[in-house]
């Protein structure tokens, strides 16, 4: 009959140990580390996990990048600022075509959703050419947020006319900078400014 009582006792006791145990451990677990700024981070050698299990980057590689190393930051400066401003056209795009209003609502609606949709397609082609020439690209929201310089856009309802003109111009702008981008990679590199050639052709046709 003891023994049966001591075999209840324990069991009782159990779950508290564990939570204390757990209490314990979670007051001994190392704090959060801070957020990372909203600076575009295109180093390639930009740190992994601290203990490097997870930075598996493959610097044996870089020797087999058909891009001379002297042109390889100049196209990911010229492409990350276009990847930025088109994942801000992209949300202005989304959020227009959500809280649109007004008599031209139906062929709007469709187009923002048109134009959204070229806007990504675009930015990840240009992404994947930051990766293929060595580096990261950095298209985190709060980079995009402040690096993208378009200016906020409004929030709440939108009227038809009102976004075209929004929108227009922020298109105009960027199709401007992609223009100025073309000239200076043709000088660095060919292949390159052909990618940019066609997005140019795109944001002209938006426009219009």
């Amino acid at each position: 009959m003891h023994f049966v009582f001591a075999a209840l006792v324990l069991l009782a006791a159990a779950p508290h140990a564990q939570a204390q145990s757990r209490r314990t451990a979670k007051s001994d677990a190392p704090a959060a580390t801070t957020a990372p700024n909203n600076a575009p981070n295109n180093t390639s050698t930009a740190p992994g996990d601290p203990s490097g299990k997870l930075d598996y980057r493959n610097s044996a590689a870089d020797p087999l990048i058909p891009v001379e190393a002297d042109k390889r930051k100049p196209i990911t400066d010229d492409l990350q600022v276009t990847v930025v401003e088109l994942l801000e056209l992209f949300h202005d795009s989304k959020q227009s075509h959500w809280n649109l209003r007004g008599p031209l609502y139906l062929p709007t609606h469709e187009k923002l959703q048109e134009n959204a949709d070229d806007y990504r397609k675009y930015a990840d082609l240009l992404a994947e050419r930051i990766l293929q020439v060595g580096n990261p690209v950095d298209g985190r929201t709060g980079v995009v947020a402040a690096t993208a310089n378009l200016g906020e856009f409004p929030g709440g309802y939108l009227s038809d006319k009102q976004v075209l003109i929004l929108m227009t111009e922020r298109i105009t702008t960027v199709a401007k900078r992609v223009r100025q981008q073309i000239e200076h990679l043709s000088k660095v590199d060919e292949f390159t400014s052909n990618k940019l050639q066609d997005l140019s052709y795109e944001l002209d046709k938006h426009v219009w």
